[in-house]
């Protein structure tokens, strides 16, 4: 019992990050511009986290379990293949009736941010997974896992916060639909603990799930997040300069913090 409220805990604190993070964007109102730009450092950084985090990390752990690196790709493949399939779907239920440049991009920046919902929070679920069998190793493991796991959920709330900026929600409307998402990764982290509990040995467990959820992360990082930051052309000068500053960050933590993810 003792490790499920301790588990119960950590879960907590990182909800409560993950709102910090969501917060954060909305602290100043901000211009079209200013909004875009922020797009484009929250695209550096989820470009930065997918290649030097996500990804290497489903590897690793995926080769870990006795799973082949193809085997990885194609776990990689079928998430970015779900979350474009998702995406496709809600552009045909979804098409704006009005044609004006201005409804046309409202309603972009709506289904942009719906199908960066749904492929985070795929992923948001798998890091649950993740959280649940790193702590099952060991409360020291765990601490350590929880502390990256509160800087990880840090960013993407900050970045789909950003999102949500470029459409019509209210800030009530997208501060529950903020909070909604950031119980995933809580919630689905004490599912996965209390079912893992009785399982002897966790190695390489959550590799396939990583790589999957990786692969939806992919897509929302390359596909919705990325074209939204060059969205203005006057302004694609600052916006490539705030991609490699978003990279460059996550390159720094990564070098400077080791252990954190």
């Amino acid at each position: 019992m003792d490790a499920v409220l301790t588990f119960a805990l950590y879960s907590l604190v990182l909800l409560l990050v993950s709102m910090a993070g969501a917060f954060l964007p909305r602290v100043k109102e901000l211009n079209d511009r200013q909004a875009h730009l922020l797009m484009a450092l929250s695209a550096g950084i989820f470009i930065g986290l997918l290649f030097f985090l996500l990804l290497p990390e489903a590897i690793h752990e995926s080769e870990h379990g006795g799973f082949d690196v193809h085997v990885v790709m194609y776990a990689i493949a079928a998430g970015f293949v779900l979350i474009m399939t998702v995406e496709t779907m809600l552009k045909h239920r979804h098409m704006g009736g009005c044609s004006c440049e201005c409804c046309q991009d409202n309603h972009n920046h709506k289904l942009m941010s719906m199908s960066s919902f749904a492929g985070l929070s795929i992923h948001a679920a798998c890091d649950g997974l993740a959280l649940a069998a790193t702590f099952l190793a060991g409360e020291e493991v765990g601490l350590i896992a929880t502390v990256g796991m509160c800087i990880h959920k840090f960013v993407v709330l900050f970045s789909l916060s950003t999102t949500m900026l470029l459409t019509d929600y209210s800030r009530k409307q997208a501060l529950w639909r903020l909070f909604a998402f950031a119980l995933i990764t809580p919630l689905a982290g004490v599912v996965f603990f209390l079912a893992l509990s009785g399982i002897g040995d966790l190695d390489g467990i959550t590799g396939l799930p990583l790589a999957f959820a990786a692969g939806t992360f992919m897509y929302v990082a390359l596909c919705d997040i990325l074209p939204e930051a060059f969205h203005r052309k006057k302004q694609d000068l600052g916006s490539y300069g705030l991609v490699l500053l978003g990279i460059a960050l996550i390159i720094l933590f990564v070098l400077y913090f080791p252990h954190t993810h």
